[in-house]
């Protein structure tokens, strides 16, 4: 599957089934509570690259053609979800979870750059995030995208603990 296959969109409510799937299936997901993804969705606008500054979370699906005799159906193969920290000009790449079958084919360079866009329209500077430190593959990715290592978090993840890598982009970086 090509890059120029894979479609980009805000995410729906009616994307919710797909998007619990794909992350109880990942295993390094961070394995949100159903309700709060069903919230997240549940907020207007909360893909939109031009909402309004009261907006404060975004979500951004992949999707494929799908395997079917329908020319438009469509899968979902990635999501990822930003924040803006209130009254600052952070934010943050809470989650990006791809489909094993579509890792290292640009999804989820694609949906971090779509919430970096999103949050640039918000007024941040900058983008944060925390992952595993076993996490190499995702690691590479954001280090590729010109992240840098700005601390670490003793044993904050559970089952597996692990550590949390904390990593900085400044947005004038065009990833």
């Amino acid at each position: 599957m090509s890059l120029a296959s894979i479609r980009l969109r805000r995410a729906e409510p009616s994307d919710l089934a797909a998007i619990l799937a794909l992350e109880r299936a990942t295993e390094n997901a961070p394995h949100w509570p159903p309700k709060a993804y069903a919230d997240l969705l549940a907020t207007p606008d909360a893909g939109s690259l031009t909402t309004e500054p009261a907006t404060q979370r975004c979500m951004f699906v992949a999707e494929t053609p799908a395997q079917s005799e329908v020319q438009s159906d469509f899968q979902l193969v990635g999501f990822a979800v930003g924040f803006i920290l209130p009254a600052d000009d952070v934010g943050e790449l809470e989650s990006v979870v791809v489909a094993s079958s579509q890792r290292r084919a640009g999804v989820g360079r694609a949906l971090c750059s779509a919430v970096f866009d999103w949050c640039r329209a918000q007024g941040a500077t900058e983008v944060m995030l925390e992952v595993r430190s076993s996490s190499v593959a995702a690691i590479a990715l954001y280090t590729s995208m010109g992240f840098t290592a700005t601390g670490r978090r003793p044993r904050y993840y559970s089952e597996p603990e692990d550590d949390a890598l904390l990593l900085r982009l400044p947005l004038t970086v065009k990833p």
